[in-house]
């Protein structure tokens, strides 16, 4: 059995920002980027957040002792489908440096996030397009994995395709409301710590979410969830109900 242990570390928010580099300046910077660049990291993303139920005595039998949330033995997991803009870190003198910004697409990626009996969430697997991104959620202990994947955004839509070997996820989801009220509501709470997250490593770390301009209900029209992961041997569907939150900002602390 893992030892988890919490990460409570203050973060603070970023003060100046850069442009960013071409894609050839990131590639040439990425073998020594840790070595001249430290977190926290500023992420600004396009997420849409969805629901799905999965055996837990399969979750439970690939990650032995971890306590899931077990609903008529189903457990809840929260995924979330998201196109990166913008990227920030510090240089070791404490100035921030930027990729991306709100025009840009950086990468994709997708969470799963399982639910335990405590206010607490396990993470199996994460799925991204960037190279750079994955090392740095290795330094924190995250499953991170490539993937291929697109998540693409129209007025009234949103839609994504993930490949994982052999199997592909999906949704498609369409959008419902400005999400200007409920982001207004949900931004008297902000900034606000998520809750503890544990990945399989026995790391864990909590997220600090800044800013959530729109706060939009989505409709899942389609959708699943196919993995080659061992506690995922069948393709499970997304629920009815989804949030997509487009320009949210979060903030990772150290590892």
């Amino acid at each position: 059995m893992s030892t988890y242990h919490s990460d409570e570390e203050a973060v603070t928010t970023a003060q100046s920002r850069e442009n960013a580099p071409t894609s050839s300046q990131v590639s040439r910077e990425m073998s020594d980027i840790f070595a001249q660049y430290a977190p926290p990291f500023d992420l600004t993303s396009d997420m849409l957040f969805v629901l799905a139920l999965c055996p837990t005595r399969l979750l439970s039998q690939a990650f032995p002792g971890v306590p899931f949330l077990s609903l008529v033995g189903k457990t809840p997991l929260l995924l979330w489908f998201s196109r990166i803009t913008e990227m920030c870190y510090h240089d070791t003198l404490g100035a921030q440096r930027c990729f991306g910004g709100s025009s840009a697409v950086l990468y994709h990626e997708l969470n799963v996030v399982a639910f335990l009996r405590q206010r607490m969430l396990f993470v199996p697997g994460i799925y991204a397009t960037s190279l750079l991104s994955i090392r740095v959620g290795h330094r924190y202990g995250m499953p991170k994995q490539p993937t291929t994947m697109q998540v693409q955004v129209g007025d009234k839509w949103v839609r994504s395709q993930v490949r994982d070997g052999t199997r592909q996820s999906f949704v498609r989801a369409r959008l419902l409301g400005s999400g200007k009220g409920v982001a207004k509501l949900f931004s008297r709470f902000l900034p606000s710590l998520t809750w503890p997250v544990r990945f399989p490593s026995g790391s864990g770390i909590r997220a600090l979410i800044e800013e959530a301009p729109r706060v939009q209900l989505a409709y899942v029209q389609a959708g699943r969830l196919a993995l080659e992961a061992e506690w995922l041997p069948e393709a499970v569907r997304l629920l009815p109900l989804g949030c997509y939150l487009p320009g949210l900002r979060m903030q990772l602390p150290p590892p």
